[in-house]
């Protein structure tokens, strides 16, 4: 009887530990990725479009508007691609800030239908726009 206590205790104490260990690494790895976020992605993303705005801006400038206009249509397909992945796994509440924006990139399209989307980036960009089809 002494010894299946010493077992059961020992098999409890191990099985908090490790409880424990997971949640305590869980933490750990939740502030990493934290920081990670903040410190490096968004910063990174910031930079990438300061030097996008630059580059349609020195083409304004310089005239180029239709250069300028392309590059954008091409952006607007891109952030479209991303937000793909918000689609593809859409939370039970909806973000209403993503779908006022699919909704917003929907209706330029069906009044600026005359731009060509990137046959590598179409089906992606199809679907997030279908996706406020219903709402």
């Amino acid at each position: 009887m002494k010894r299946y206590m010493k077992t059961l205790v020992l098999l409890a104490s191990a099985i908090l530990i490790f409880i424990g260990g997971a949640h305590y690494g869980s933490i750990q790895t939740a502030e990493r990725m934290d920081k990670y976020f903040t410190c490096v992605l968004l910063p990174s993303s910031a930079a990438s479009e300061l030097k996008a705005k630059i580059t349609l801006l020195e083409l304004l400038n310089s005239g180029d508007s239709t250069t300028a206009q392309k590059r954008l249509e091409t952006f607007v397909d891109l952030d479209l691609g991303i937000i793909a992945l918000y689609v593809n796994n859409p939370p039970l509440t909806p973000d209403s800030e993503i779908v006022d924006a699919i909704k917003l990139a929907k209706k330029y399209r069906e009044k600026h239908p005359e731009h060509h989307i990137n046959p590598i980036s179409e089906n992606s960009v199809k679907k997030t726009l279908d996706f406020v089809k219903d709402k």
